[in-house]
């Protein structure tokens, strides 16, 4: 798809899923947004929302003359069902790869996505919704470039970890290239984890991983370790 914004990557994204509806739902085909694109389709999915509730019990043709200006209702509700059954998703910025895109994600529209990508978007400026809510679906997770700290992924900012759910279904982790500092109690969080790329970052030492029972490949390649004795905990 062209990088535009506004209603042309609306009308675009829309035009894109009808053709690929099939594949996008089978998997084979990967949905590929940008954060500002997907902040400007979640705005009109949630002003959708907001006047079919409004207007719920008014007639059909009343409600569509209110939502003019969100384009064809029929497309956005078809939109919005495609969106949810979507097991796939990437969320790329178009900036310079040294660079992030500080525009909050809401991935509320996903409700059943099993594969994430996360590349130049900013997860610890503002939490991204709908994010902890795919711990219950989520079986592979990339996040490059895109966070200060792994709690940032993982856990709630206003739960302490120790009291925040598990990640029971994710078994592949890769968050290289995040010039992360510690290796936080958030990987407590993830018991099924059997895949761990946490390569490229500033960790000195290697920590929580006690929890994570089932790992099975684990890359810390291009940090700053200079010993070797905390993997006895492993």
């Amino acid at each position: 798809m062209a990088i535009v914004t506004g209603d042309r990557y609306l009308e675009s994204l829309v035009k894109f899923v009808e053709k690929q509806a099939g594949p996008l739902i089978e998997g084979s085909v990967v949905l590929k947004l940008n954060p500002v694109g997907l902040h400007y389709v979640q705005s009109r999915l949630e002003a959708l929302h907001e006047l079919e509730s409004l207007l719920a019990g008014a007639p059909v043709d009343y409600l569509r003359a209110y939502i003019s200006d969100l384009g064809d209702h029929r497309a956005l509700e078809q939109l919005r069902r495609i969106l949810r059954l979507l097991t796939s998703l990437k969320v790329v910025s178009v900036l310079p790869p040294s660079v992030r895109d500080p525009t909050r994600l809401s991935l509320l529209p996903f409700g059943r996505l099993r594969v994430l990508e996360l590349r130049g978007c900013d997860l610890s400026t503002s939490a991204a919704r709908g994010l902890l809510e795919l711990r219950h679906t989520l079986e592979k997770i990339i996040c490059h470039n895109s966070t200060d700290a792994l709690r940032h992924l993982f856990a709630s900012r206003i739960v302490a970890i120790k009291d925040s759910p598990q990640w029971k279904r994710l078994s592949f982790v890769s968050c290289a290239c995040n010039g992360l500092l510690l290796m936080d109690e958030s990987l407590q969080l993830l018991p099924a984890v059997e895949t761990l790329d946490l390569s490229r970052n500033k960790f000195s030492k290697v920590d929580n991983l006690r929890k994570c029972t089932k790992l099975k490949h684990l890359d810390l390649g291009f940090n700053h370790l200079r010993t070797i004795s905390s993997f006895s905990e492993l």
